[in-house]
């Protein structure tokens, strides 16, 4: 043990893809996304619409999860 904490450091940083690798955040996105279209006041998109735009860039996403949003 004392051999292993003498060894210098092979790595300064390790990154994990924690997104669908250790974790599966789906229904946690999909439930945000529907709070904030509660919030201000528009569609609430369905589990399956809201999941869809996981992954997609916020224009594209906002045109399929809220499509009646204006975009400003």
């Amino acid at each position: 043990i004392l051999s292993m904490s003498l060894r210098p450091r092979r790595f300064d940083l390790i990154a994990f893809d924690w997104d669908g690798t250790l974790s599966d955040s789906t229904t946690l996105i999909v439930q945000c996304i529907q709070a904030a279209c509660r919030d201000i006041g528009i569609a609430v998109p369905s589990d399956t619409d809201a999941a869809y735009v996981i992954g997609l860039g916020l224009h594209d996403a906002l045109q399929h999860a809220a499509p009646g949003l204006p975009p400003e």
